[in-house]
């Protein structure tokens, strides 16, 4: 008596320890979202360096062309002075900070990880 074949090679089986095949990888939607909100950020940085040097420039040092002056109006100048630099100190670590985000993040995942991560980020 012969012995029954098994009609599956090994090449069509899932593989020896049970797991699936690997999947196709894709782009990593995170790193995408990621780079899309450094760019974003690097925007409203730019757009608020603006605002708080014109606000800071529109009050005190009693010249005509201010909004208000006065002794009043030059401690708010001076104290908007000071913290507009440390505000935009903060401000532009922001933008380094996404970066290393952004670098520690994989280029391509798994097709199931990409589908998990978009579900996440809804």
């Amino acid at each position: 008596m012969r012995a029954a074949r098994c009609p599956r090679t090994a090449s069509s089986r899932r593989n020896d320890v049970g797991n699936p095949p690997e999947q196709p990888k894709v782009d990593n939607p995170m790193k995408q979202r990621l780079e899309t909100l450094k760019r974003n950020v690097q925007e409203e940085v730019g757009k608020m360096e603006k605002h708080l040097k014109k606000a800071s420039q529109d009050v005190g040092e009693g010249t005509k062309d201010k909004s208000w002056v006065g002794k009043t109006a030059d401690d708010w100048h001076t104290d908007i002075e000071g913290n507009r630099g440390r505000m935009l100190g903060e401000l532009k670590k922001l933008v380094p900070a996404i970066q290393r985000k952004i670098d520690s993040v994989p280029d391509k995942v798994p097709l199931n990880e990409a589908k998990l991560m978009r579900m996440d980020m809804r």
